[in-house]
């Protein structure tokens, strides 16, 4: 799996330290010898040092000496996690305290205080198993790996399990790390430890997701991801998955205005999950109409074949139809041409879904009175007027890929 990048090798050695160790009282002083020779400790990664803080074959100061030298490989391996997240803050500290402190006492507050949650309300939020995971060693490494930092999460799905069969070993493994990602906000803020806002990622891990691995959406959304969720540009969810199912069957060699099965599927997860199919982008674009100025009309009808409401107004009075028809009458513009080509086939379509031509905005202004003209039928498989919209659709997509 992917993470942090490598560290340097650990020392060969380190001297010899001998433990303190207070004889143990009654039956326990019978059953239990602490290892004196900590210099093994040294070379261990943070993973091993606590598997030997589990052991209990060392003392918990022994634990704690090696967890904080730096010049052994664990603390290298933590510091080098925390000052990713925190650069200059006091978060090594706080995760070796952590760390050391039996998993029965890291107690939700104590989680808190570290910052594990970078969206405080998610602490009040918690299934019992998620704060279990949390408080684990497991938990607490896979919390430093990919979502200490605002941008770890990104290589959260590795190229197995994007481009072929995970194995159960790796799909156990993502889920539990996307688990860890929801339950402390990650997937919608970017944040830090130190400064816990809610401030929206580049990138959201639901986004990432319908990109990169798509089969882990509906996990993702079962988690508690947010299905109408905006990136920092102001593009939806909706807009972003669809689109990037569409590319994928585009470079599949599959026909752009085509609603191909797998994007029916992806439209009827969104709604299910509550998103708004017609939602707009930050502009007030909606969304069958981004995919259409896309090139992606296959995208745009699956969306309105699934429930998107092509007559819903936004605050102006202006519905999808309305959007359409107004990128029509610029067919004259050069500029504009493409778009209005590939509108004016949407409009066509979203007809068929009983977009309403006639609806008035708030200004008075119909759909209809911006094309005079009636929409030709709905064209068919072979039709040379749908051949040029298709040759559109191919050019737009790829003047934006």
């Amino acid at each position: 799996m992917p993470g942090p990048s490598p560290i340097p090798s650990p020392a060969a050695s380190t001297p010899e330290r001998l433990s303190p160790a207070p004889a143990p009282a009654g039956n326990d002083a019978e059953r239990r010898i602490y290892n004196s020779d900590t210099a093994p400790l040294a070379a261990m990664t943070l993973s091993q040092l606590l598997d030997a803080q589990k052991s209990r074959d060392y003392w918990t100061h022994d634990i704690w000496r090696a967890l904080v030298d730096p010049q052994t490989y664990a603390s290298r391996e933590l510091r080098l996690a925390c000052e990713s997240a925190c650069p200059n803050g006091p978060l090594f500290l706080q995760m070796a305290t952590l760390l050391t402190t039996p998993e029965e006492e890291r107690t939700l507050d104590r989680l808190i205080d570290v910052g594990i949650f970078v969206l405080p309300e998610r602490a009040r939020q918690l299934r019992a198993d998620d704060a279990a995971l949390l408080r684990s060693d497991e938990g607490l490494k896979l919390w430093l790996q990919y979502a200490a930092s605002p941008t770890c999460y990104q290589s959260v799905f590795d190229g197995s399990d994007v481009f072929g069969e995970a194995t159960t070993k790796s799909r156990a493994r993502i889920d539990k790390i996307l688990r860890v990602l929801v339950a402390v906000g990650r997937d919608a803020t970017d944040a830090t430890p130190a400064n816990p806002t809610a401030t929206t990622p580049r990138n959201p891990l639901a986004h990432l997701c319908s990109q990169t691995a798509p089969q882990w959406l509906r996990r993702l959304f079962q988690l508690g991801a947010c299905p109408e969720q905006m990136n920092d540009q102001g593009m939806p969810l909706t807009v972003v998955a669809m689109r990037a199912q569409a590319l994928r069957l585009y470079t599949a060699d599959h026909d752009p205005l085509d609603a191909h099965d797998s994007l029916h599927q992806l439209a009827q997860l969104l709604r299910r999950q509550g998103a708004d199919l017609a939602q707009s982008n930050r502009d007030g674009m909606p969304a069958p109409a981004l995919l259409t100025f896309h090139g992606l009309g296959g995208a745009a009808e699956a969306l309105l074949a699934a429930g998107a409401d092509p007559n819903v107004p936004d605050r102006n009075g202006n519905t999808l139809m309305h959007h359409l028809a107004y990128v029509v009458r610029l067919q004259d513009d050069p500029a504009s041409i493409d778009c209005a080509c590939l509108a004016r086939h949407a409009l066509v379509v979203a007809s068929c879904y009983d977009g309403d031509m006639t609806r008035p905005n708030h200004a008075g202004q119909t759909p209809r009175s911006w094309i005079p003209e009636p929409l030709p039928a709905a064209p068919q498989f072979g039709d040379p007027s749908l051949d040029a919209v298709r040759t559109t659709a191919r050019r737009r997509i790829r003047a934006l890929i």
